[in-house]
């Protein structure tokens, strides 16, 4: 998939993480990314993103100064608050943390780790992830409520705003919020804002609607005690009669999608892009099978590049 959006000229590929989830391959971006990397030239390739309460910003800033070492200039460090994992999973992850530190202080010290430059007053100053790298990675700050477009504002960093997450109209006034607050500072003098995304595309009005029906089949499950381990086919999807409990769920995340045919999902990229004051978009192709994934980035490609 990275080499085939790379070949259609998208910019990055992300990659995310999560935990205990059987329809997700996610749970060490790093080691994804080394081998996207690997098997790519030119395309950024980042994590969307690595979960930062879980582990030591020292580990997260040595892991990322390396990929940035192996792969100069392509290396986007996505961070977010969320743990990632249901309550007995988040236990696993934390069993030998005696407390939990502050977030505004980890992303504090991920960033003094990176840079070598501590706040003031800090036990790591001095303190630097190896190796040192002529370039860095690009951190994003990943949110999904607002409440952290401060947080990147002040360091400088990119804001990415999860709106497949919560498309209630929030990201907006994140994204205005967060360029309002920007200070430019080693890691960036302009603002940057990425808006996320699920997407489904079909050669036709009536396959986009299949895919559709079978992203939120499994979305609707997605949180239960029951996940699909992966996306349900379309035949899955075709036989499943959806109960009036489904529906209301169904309807609550009617939102977190865009749909259609390449042309009717390229304008309503546009329409979002616009809302959040971006030239730049991430799209999350929960459709089901590798081939429908691959033609909806050719159909999705030709388009947007076909777009003014």
């Amino acid at each position: 998939m990275a080499q085939h959006v790379e070949a259609k000229g998208f910019k990055r590929f992300w990659v995310s993480e999560h935990h205990a989830a059987p329809a997700t391959a996610g749970n060490s971006p790093e080691i994804l990314m080394s081998r996207i990397a690997s098997a790519t030239r030119t395309i950024r390739v980042g994590s969307g993103g690595v979960l930062l309460p879980n582990y030591s910003s020292l580990k997260i800033a040595e892991n990322y100064q390396l990929l940035e070492a192996l792969f100069p200039e392509r290396i986007d460090l996505g961070f977010g608050r969320a743990p990632g994992a249901d309550r007995r999973t988040g236990i696993a992850l934390n069993d030998e943390k005696g407390k939990s530190l502050p977030y505004p202080r980890k992303v504090a010290d991920l960033l003094g780790f990176v840079t070598g430059n501590h706040a003031p007053g800090s036990s790591y100053e001095g303190m630097q992830a190896h190796p040192h790298t002529q370039s860095r990675p690009q951190p994003f700050v990943l949110g999904a409520s607002g409440a952290t477009a401060e947080i990147a504002a002040q360091a400088g960093l990119g804001f990415t705003f999860a709106h497949f997450i919560n498309p209630r109209g929030d990201g907006p006034i994140a994204a205005k919020a967060y360029r309002a607050a920007f200070q430019s500072t080693d890691f960036s003098d302009s603002p940057t804002v990425i808006a996320a995304v699920f997407v489904a595309v079909g050669d036709t009005e009536p396959q986009a609607e299949e895919f559709a029906d079978a992203f939120h089949l499994w979305l609707t499950y997605a949180e239960s005690a029951s996940p699909f381990d992966r996306v349900p086919s379309l035949a899955t999807t075709r036989a499943h009669h959806w109960s009036p409990e489904e529906l209301a769920i169904r309807e609550r995340n009617r939102g977190r999608l865009i749909s259609g045919t390449a042309p009717q999902v390229a304008l309503q990229l546009q329409r979002l892009a616009n809302d959040y004051g971006t030239d730049e978009v991430m799209i999350n192709l929960m459709m089901p099978g590798e081939a429908a994934r691959l033609n909806a980035i050719d159909l999705l490609g030709a388009e947007l590049q076909s777009t003014p």
